[in-house]
């Protein structure tokens, strides 16, 4: 066939035509894989938004009956090569581990065969770290699923340390979750040379969390949280046009999902007029961030407020962070929109995904030491960590138990910078406080 004019050329060779020696499902195999790498390079190369099928099926040099043979539509090929891209990713760690000898060393491999595998091939990677962000919900879905594979990897890793301190499945969510946000970072910023070298400084950062210390922060929601007033946010309050507005998405998001919503029933809702509407904003998208820049905004107040009342910085950030989640459980509808229906909004929240939490750590710790695990990845590493499980416990319907993690997310917080021992002895210290107060 010939090519038609403004299509990419085949990245791969086609089988030849005729009998070829293959049997069926090795026709489909081949393929398969074929589509697999031909949706890589659509992606890298325009983004998932911009992508057909047209697109997968002229670079990987398949027909368009052998792709709907294989995939029922793009998206579904896009979360199928997400998948073989995790398991690869997998893969490459566990192969490394196997071959070593010893368990710092089979670590160390393990760490650099991740980094060096990003580093060498970041399309792939950046299909699953970065891309799968602006898919919607089931891109969400997978994302969750892959970091709950990495976190089983990483709790059973840690459970064969020769001295036997182990990491807790809360740590473990923080240890993915922070690699996830130093690989995605660089991938955003076109920094991907760099990943072969942080190998050292990632299993450095990590290893401020495998600490018997940990323990001492007794389990997860089991400090008693005070009864929350759930109360409507000032900026969702005011009555004029664009606060009718900004509340009007935030309810029928929590009623009917983001997806569903149009300019004129949002309007409708606020009680305005669809005009009225677009004069305070272009489109329900422009609306729905806004939504997540007011409550960024109102949220850093709270934090900033309660880490200002402390006498030490590790104090300061305990106080600053119990805060942060308690503004969290009183506000179930905005917390439910950062970490879940965000997601709904599509490629223009890629890079926007944990910005109230960078905000949020970066407040926290401006007046942080130096770290003494991970320097180089400390602070993002962190961001990565506190999301991750933040992300876990909104989406799995336990948001009103956030209270209880307060420990745990100062604990993520103060670690890489005091060490371990001294980040659990900083929060008993501050809870002791707040109790004689």
């Amino acid at each position: 066939m010939g090519r038609i004019r403004g299509q990419p050329p085949p990245l791969f060779q086609r089988l030849p035509h005729g009998p070829s020696g293959l049997g069926r499902d090795e026709v489909a195999r081949n393929q398969r894989i074929r589509i697999f790498g031909g949706m890589i390079e659509a992606i890298h190369r325009n983004g998932y938004a911009a992508t057909t099928v047209a697109d997968v099926i002229a670079l990987a040099g398949v027909s368009r009956r052998a792709f709907y043979e294989q995939f029922s539509n793009k998206e579904d090929c896009f979360l199928a090569t997400h998948d073989i891209v995790v398991a690869r990713a997998r893969k490459q760690v566990t192969d490394a581990w196997e071959a070593e000898r010893g368990w710092s060393n089979r670590l160390d491999a393990a760490s650099r065969a991740l980094f060096a595998h990003v580093a060498a091939s970041p399309r792939g990677p950046q299909l699953v770290l970065v891309d799968s962000l602006g898919v919607g919900p089931r891109g969400r879905n997978r994302m969750q699923a892959s970091g709950l594979a990495f976190e089983l990897l990483v709790s059973q890793l840690f459970q064969r340390a020769p001295d036997g301190v182990a990491v807790s499945p809360l740590m473990a969510r923080a240890i993915v979750g922070g690699v996830r946000h130093v690989l995605s970072l660089r991938m955003l910023e076109g920094r991907t040379q760099e990943l072969g070298l942080l190998s050292d400084d990632i299993l450095d950062w990590i290893e401020g969390y495998r600490s018997p210390a940990a323990v001492r922060l007794g389990a997860a929601g089991s400090v008693q949280a005070p009864r929350i007033v759930v109360a409507q946010e000032g900026f969702l309050a005011a009555p004029d046009r664009r606060s009718r507005a900004l509340a009007a998405i935030v309810r029928l998001a929590g009623e009917c999902g983001y997806a569903g919503l149009s300019d004129p029933q949002i309007a409708r809702a606020a009680g305005i007029s669809t005009e009225a509407f677009h004069r305070e904003f272009a489109s329900r998208q422009a609306c729905f961030l806004a939504v997540l820049d007011e409550f960024l905004t109102e949220t850093l107040a709270r934090v900033r407020a309660a880490s200002s009342e402390a006498a030490t910085w590790p104090q300061s950030v305990h106080r600053g962070m119990a805060a942060f989640l308690g503004h969290m459980v009183a506000n179930p509808d905005l917390s439910r929109i950062v970490f879940v229906d965000l997601f709904e909004v599509g490629p223009a929240i890629v890079g926007r995904t944990t910005c109230l939490v960078d905000v949020v750590v970066g407040t926290l710790t401006e007046e942080a030491p130096e770290p003494r695990h991970g320097s180089a990845v400390a602070g993002e590493a962190v961001t990565g960590g506190v999301w991750a499980i933040l992300a876990g416990a909104i989406a799995g319907g336990s948001a009103g138990r956030l209270l209880g993690l307060t420990d745990h997310l100062a604990f993520v917080a103060l670690a890489p910078y005091l060490g371990p021992k001294a980040a659990a002895e900083a929060i008993q210290a501050s809870r002791r406080h707040r109790h004689a107060a």
